[in-house]
């Protein structure tokens, strides 16, 4: 299975703009031929709070989602939104022209209080790999991991938005701020992946929007722990991985 990974910038009020660089992405993914592309928690809608701004929240059906869905006829996409209905945070896995599994977030972190909780674990198979989905703050949480594995997983996809403490306004912010997320999602991941034996591949939320900032980084480990390879910063970026 070939990957494409994104550390992405996912702007809160700009879903056309979201949508375009996701069928941008798509694009490049379609010129690598690779399998699948992942984005990271929240890279549709942006991060959502569904008290102050539940419209913003979307269906399955909404146009963009049906716009994205019909770009995956060669290969397969995993976005991030906040789902109306619940609400909930949820990653769609889209292929072959259709929405094709949700893993809807099963641990919610801080300030998520306002989402309800998913209570499934969904995998999809991926150019003869069978995927599973963390979700940011779930990573923190050993049963999420396991549930992938004993749903049949043999990879997991780490999607994540995971908001900075205060705003980053010079290098040396955004370098702490990195460091900060690679002591604890990427520790995570990579604890997860020696322990169950499984590949991990992370998708991070990079930049600033209105109100936060993210520390950005895409990887892919192995089933040893070990980082194959990586972004180098906390900039915008992708990685291109074979498993």
């Amino acid at each position: 299975m070939r990957a494409v990974l994104l550390a992405m910038e996912c702007p809160k009020d700009d879903l056309a703009g979201n949508l375009r660089r996701h069928l941008d992405e798509i694009a490049y993914a379609e010129f690598v031929q690779a399998d699948l592309l992942v984005c990271p928690e929240f890279s549709l809608t942006g991060g959502v709070d569904p008290a102050a701004e539940p419209t913003r929240a979307i269906t399955l059906e909404h146009e963009a989602v049906r716009t994205l869905v019909a770009a995956t006829a060669s290969v397969a996409v995993v976005f991030g939104l906040a789902e109306s209905g619940g609400p909930f945070i949820a990653q769609v896995v889209a292929a072959g022209l259709e929405v094709v599994a949700i893993q809807r977030k099963r641990y919610l972190g801080e300030g998520e209080e306002g989402y309800a909780i998913g209570t499934t674990t969904a995998t999809v198979d991926v150019a003869g790999r069978r995927c599973g989905i963390v979700i940011c703050a779930e990573a923190g949480q050993p049963w999420t991991w396991d549930a992938c594995a004993e749903a049949g997983a043999d990879v997991i996809l780490c999607c994540s938005a995971p908001g900075l403490s205060g705003r980053r306004t010079d290098e040396a912010g955004w370098r702490a701020g990195l460091s900060w997320w690679e002591s604890c999602g990427l520790a995570d991941a990579r604890h997860h992946a020696r322990g169950l034996g499984l590949p991990v591949l992370m998708s991070t939320q990079a930049g600033s929007t209105a109100d936060e900032d993210f520390p950005g980084l895409a990887a892919a480990i192995d089933a040893n722990g070990h980082v194959l390879d990586r972004t180098v910063d906390w900039r915008p970026g992708r990685l291109v991985v074979d498993l």
